[in-house]
């Protein structure tokens, strides 16, 4: 006859230690909560920016300048000053992105990519210099007194100091040259690390060029992230963007997963808009796999990525995160709560506890605010109980699993979360 017998585990896990694959932790969500000196509080609210022009198709950002597309669809207008400015008329598939460079004075030099053409904007009044056909279609970027773009397979490059010479080609003039074709077309391309990186569909190739273009040199990098499926933001020199694997890191050299990306939830078969906001996060609209659409987030300074819960039909990044929203921009900032609060979901792994049944009892939150605290565990039983951070919240007879859920609610917007201690109760059999 076998007598039951068992012992106690505390866990205790700090914020910092929040990381998939870390520890006990399996998998982490953030739903409007975010990382701030080091513990989990309250993620954004939002700030009302600006009124768009009735009828406005969408809009664009360059630094805090705010462009948007007007009714017709063939002119923007620069909200700053109102300027409008003529795109290509009877645009079919719209405008592509525009992008801020320099001009050969060292003045800003805003940039709207077409499919059929480039379009470069006068700082001075509603003049713009027009390329067809459209020499870039993906990015525009500066490196060594040149712009670099590319199209297809095709890559782009102007003379030095001349950049509107896109089409004057010449052996020290602008220029052009085909892609190998294994890796597919050019999907964005960036400058970094004193390199141009041209970002493909499944590779990335590096071009270097110092002096003239006898000393210009392509080498495709060895890459295995699987089909990069949106552009790119530059982040403390890393380039960060999807591919079909999730987010990934790319150091001028190798590619690799983001860490803390925490992308699970992300259905990568759709498409996914990624934008830079300012020096430090990347901000994409995407579709979770529930088929609804969310705003995602990533912060490397602190390697996570999270969910935030503002409605939006556009985004834009610009030195902010911006959403668009019936014919009005925002900016996200500061801290409030949404309708429902935040949520912060973990999955723990506890086989390293030993052998015998686990059985989760109670959470214990160091930090502040009012919570509900869930627990669910692998035979499907769900406990809940509500409380204050500080204290035990008891499970009554608790979870049972190799693997627990714990997902906590607040709809405190002073909340803050330092650490979790989970009590594991392990039975044995003598």
């Amino acid at each position: 006859m076998s007598v039951p017998s068992c012992r106690r585990h505390v866990l205790h896990v700090p914020v910092r230690s929040l990381h998939e694959g870390e520890g006990c932790v399996r998998s982490v969500r953030l739903d409007h909560m975010r990382e701030a000196c080091g513990a989990l509080v309250c993620a954004e609210g939002e700030t009302p920016v600006v009124t768009l022009p009735e009828g406005s198709l969408g809009f664009y950002c360059v630094d805090d300048r705010i462009i948007a597309l007007l009714p017709s669809g063939d002119r923007v207008q620069l909200l700053s000053n109102g300027h409008v400015y003529i795109l290509e008329e009877g645009l079919e598939e719209g405008l592509l992105r525009i992008v801020n460079n320099l001009d050969v004075n060292g003045n800003d030099a805003i940039t709207a990519i077409c499919n059929g053409g480039v379009y470069q904007f006068s700082n001075i009044g509603v003049t713009s210099a027009e390329y067809k056909p459209a020499p870039s279609t993906t990015n525009i970027v500066l490196h060594r007194e040149r712009l670099f773009g590319a199209a297809g397979r095709r890559i782009c490059y102007t003379k030095r100091l001349n950049f509107k010479s896109w089409t004057q080609y010449g052996e020290q003039d602008a220029g052009w040259c085909d892609l190998l074709p294994d890796g597919g077309d050019v999907v964005d391309v960036v400058a970094m690390r004193d390199r141009v990186y041209f970002l493909r569909e499944y590779g990335i190739t590096r071009f270097t060029g110092y002096a003239d273009v006898y000393n210009f040199r392509l080498d495709d990098l060895p890459y295995g992230m699987g089909k990069i499926i949106s552009r790119a933001a530059v982040l403390g020199g890393c380039a960060y963007f999807f591919t079909e694997c999730g987010l990934c890191r790319f150091d001028g050299t190798s590619a690799e997963p983001a860490p803390g990306a925490a992308d699970g939830e992300i259905d990568l078969s759709q498409p996914v808009r990624a934008e830079q906001a300012g020096e430090t996060m990347l901000a994409a609209s995407v579709t979770l796999k529930d088929g609804s659409a969310a705003l995602y987030v990533y912060e490397p300074v602190c390697g996570r990525g999270r969910f935030v819960r503002r409605a939006y039909e556009k985004i834009a990044g610009g030195n902010a995160v911006n959403l668009m929203r019936n014919g009005a921009v925002y900016r996200l900032g500061g801290r409030a709560l949404p309708d429902g609060g935040c949520t912060l979901t973990v999955r723990f792994a506890l086989g390293d506890l030993g052998d015998g049944e686990k059985r989760l009892e109670a959470l214990r939150i160091a930090g502040e605010g009012s919570v509900r605290a869930e627990a669910s565990g692998e035979d499907g039983t769900v406990r809940s109980c509500t409380g204050k951070a500080g204290e035990w919240l008891d499970f009554a007879a608790g979870v049972r699993g190799e693997t627990v859920t714990v997902r906590i609610d607040s709809e405190d917007e002073a909340v803050r979360i330092l650490s979790l201690t989970l009590r594991i109760r392990r039975e044995e059999r003598l």
